[in-house]
């Protein structure tokens, strides 16, 4: 089962179930899909997982703007629904795993300095598909071509 029909079905259990924060933020989700559906058709698994990642990040700078503002309730709700979104992402690799993607992509290309940077980061982003963060790739990548 790929991750729309996982989203689909966890709709499915949280109308049943009454779960209102899941439901509302599985309907945003299924919501930006179609629309980048419509606007670019078709999504592969990747590009869920990249629209959750987005998602993610969204309420990560809502929760940074809130702290500001001292609203401890949108925290606490983005805090859930960040916990809520990351069930759907595949098992984040661990920065060990990475740094090794990045060095054999690195050798792979023939990288040796910052100009190459583009040419790592589209090579592991695609061995990676969503199982780590741009930013760590990047750090990385950024320490190995430095």
């Amino acid at each position: 089962m790929d991750t729309k029909q996982k989203l689909e079905q966890a709709l499915r259990e949280a109308m049943r179930s009454g779960d209102q924060m899941a439901k509302n933020v599985i309907r945003l989700v299924l919501t930006n899909l179609k629309l980048i559906e419509v606007d670019h058709g078709k999504q592969d698994e990747s590009g869920v997982i990249a629209l959750i990642q987005k998602e993610i990040k969204m309420r990560q700078e809502a929760i940074r703007e809130a702290e500001k503002g001292e609203r401890t309730d949108v925290i606490a709700d983005n805090q859930t629904e960040i916990k809520y979104l990351k069930t759907f992402l595949p098992e984040q690799m661990s920065e060990e795993a990475v740094r090794e993607i990045v060095q054999e992509v690195v050798a792979q290309v023939g990288a040796t300095n910052m100009k190459d940077m583009g040419a790592v980061m589209k090579g592991v982003s695609e061995r990676v598909q969503g199982k780590a963060p741009n930013r760590l790739i990047s750090q990385i990548a950024r320490e190995l071509l430095s």
